[in-house]
């Protein structure tokens, strides 16, 4: 169920990234989309290698889907956070806000990455099991991830919430705008849910729940660009701050 979910990820994404530059309208929140992408693709395929696989082939897949799943969330959480600049009026404060930001969550991921590749790199001893390969995060680590994915995604609901509740719109369209973002706390509550498996070592569990939040955090990013077309397309008129997204 999961890899059905992550390949209509996939495809919206690249119907995203397509319908953006037909447009001629491909901005730093598609960039970040489609580098979304390309760890989804990664994180895809070596999933799959990873459930066939062992030795050297399984540490491999083991690698690469331990860089490329917190790759796509994050890539997916800046994607986010530069739509809203499309979708508000920007001033000098709000765009230094914006980016202040994007650093703090280039900053939070390199962090996490850095742990991981340490954590995983500094012995090597797991190499040698005869078994499928898989190594736990430590407890500091899953907590470092746990709340900065919580911080993370309070900020991508709450920030556009605020920003969008003074934007005069219809109450359609805004209700739709502010669903759309807010639909990131369900990433959020299968990050928690994520957290309480590692803790608890649930490893068949883990797996398919890392899955889910892959996949829904691929359809989350493209649900602002996709719904407004279903949108237009259904009421045959797009108008205000909407028409940043055609």
């Amino acid at each position: 169920v999961s890899s059905v979910f992550m390949v209509l990820g996939l495809v919206l994404t690249i119907f995203r990234l397509a319908y953006r530059i037909w447009l001629g309208r491909f901005w730093v929140e598609d960039a970040w989309a489609g580098v979304a992408f390309l760890c989804g693709v990664a994180a895809f395929t070596s999933c799959w290698t990873y459930t066939k696989a062992v030795g050297e082939e399984g540490i491999i897949s083991f690698w690469v889907y331990s860089f490329t799943f917190p790759s796509v969330v994050w890539a997916v959480r800046q994607s986010i956070l530069f739509s809203i600049v499309r979708i508000v009026y920007t001033t000098q404060h709000l765009c230094r806000l914006i980016f202040c930001l994007a650093g703090l969550f280039l900053g939070l991921w390199a962090g996490l990455v850095a742990q991981k590749a340490w954590h995983y790199g500094h012995n090597t001893c797991w190499y040698q099991t005869t078994r499928k390969v898989h190594i736990l995060m430590t407890q500091p680590m899953i907590m470092f991830e746990l709340i900065t994915d919580c911080l993370s995604d309070t900020i991508l609901i709450i920030l556009p919430l605020r920003l969008l509740w003074s934007l005069r719109l219809p109450k359609r369209q805004k209700r739709m705008i502010l669903a759309i973002f807010s639909s990131s706390i369900i990433v959020t509550i299968i990050s928690i849910f994520r957290g309480v498996c590692q803790i608890s070592k649930y490893i068949t569990v883990l797996a398919l729940t890392t899955d889910f939040e892959t996949a829904l955090s691929l359809l989350v990013c493209n649900l602002l660009v996709i719904v407004t077309l279903l949108y237009r397309i259904i009421s045959s008129a797009g108008c205000g701050r909407l028409d940043l997204y055609r």
